[in-house]
Formats: structure tokens, C-alpha cells, sequence
């Protein structure tokens, strides 16, 4: 096969090219570590605001209890077994609310780090083939380096979907447990 030439384009020796494709997956690879720290600081934030709602929530129940409580004070006895009953459930909904909200939360920070954990392997994984070919001597090794990495890739994400799967599988048969205690 021919190849034809183009005298508008000024030549670009293969080792400029070379130069080129590394300095660009480096280029690549630093834009991403900025973006997975990015990432992981606002999981952090995220995880930091449902703390503070959480305390909020408690709060809030606390100043309804404070006022439930002042209110009844002046009825008669029957409205501080009210009172009392009241606070019962509202602390048992309370409760129950909280811990469910904890449980979910968990599990979608489990399988959320589970999944940030498999695309950062994947991404690295993929700069690091780009090294690689970018280093090629010639076609036919940048092919082999392609097929090698297309089966390392399957392998890879074959493990990763098993372990997705196992993961909110029993995060599944942990909420069903909680649910079906009395």
C-alpha cells in the first residue's frame, strides 16, 4: 500500500510523534488524579452534609419534644400520658428513621466506592496501555499491546461486574433481614 504524501503538512519525525503521545497521556493522567481527588473530596462533603442533617433532625425533634412537653404540662393527666405516649413513637420513628437512613446510606457509599474503586482501576489501567503504545516500535507491536489489553480489559471488567453484583446482593439480604425483625 501506497502512501501518499501531503507537501502542505510540515514532516513530523516518529520520534517527535513519540514524544507527542507521551507527553499527552501524561497530560492525561495528571488531569485525571486532579479529578479523582476532586472526586474524593466531594464524597467527603457529601458524607459531611448528611452528618449535619442528621444532627439537624435531632435537633428539630428535640425542640418539638421541648414544646409538646410545655404544652401539656399545664393539662391534666391524661395529656401527659399522651405526652408521653407521643414521645414514645415520635422517638421510635425517629429511630427508625435514622437507622434505615444509616443503613442506605452505607450501602450507597459501599457500592459508590466499590464503583469509584473500578473505574479508577479502569482509567489507570487504560493510561497505562496509552504509555505503552505511545512507546510501540512499530504497528504490529501497538497491535499485539491492543489485544492484550482488550483481554486484560474483559477479565477486568468480568470481576468487577461479579463483584458489583455480590456486593448489592448482600447489601439486598441485609435490608430484607432488618425489614422482616419485629
Amino acid at each position: 500500500m501506497a502512501s501518499v504524501a501531503n507537501d502542505n503538512l510540515p514532516m513530523v519525525s516518529a520520534q517527535a510523534q513519540r514524544a507527542l503521545a507521551e507527553n499527552g497521556v501524561a497530560r492525561a493522567r495528571e488531569a485525571y488524579e486532579r479529578f479523582a481527588e476532586a472526586g474524593e473530596m466531594a464524597l467527603n462533603a457529601f458524607e459531611t452534609s448528611m452528618a449535619q442533617s442528621f444532627e439537624g433532625w435531632r435537633s428539630v425533634m428535640g425542640s418539638s419534644r421541648e414544646t409538646a412537653h410545655q404544652l401539656t404540662d399545664s393539662n391534666v393527666a391524661g395529656a401527659r400520658r399522651m405526652r408521653e405516649q407521643w414521645d414514645a413513637a415520635g422517638a421510635r420513628l425517629y429511630n427508625a428513621f435514622e437507622d434505615n437512613a444509616v443503613h442506605t446510606l452505607a450501602a450507597m457509599r459501599e457500592i459508590g466506592h466499590r464503583m469509584l474503586i473500578a473505574t479508577d482501576t479502569n482509567v489507570r489501567a487504560s493510561l497505562d496501555f496509552a504509555e505503552r503504545v505511545a512507546k510501540a516500535a512499530d504497528a504490529r507491536e501497538a497491535a499485539a499491546l491492543n489485544m492484550a489489553f482488550l483481554q486484560e480489559q474483559s477479565r477486568r471488567l468480568t470481576d468487577q461486574m461479579v463483584d458489583l453484583h455480590q456486593t448489592t446482593g448482600r447489601l439486598a439480604r441485609e435490608a430484607a433481614a432488618r425489614t422482616e425483625k419485629p
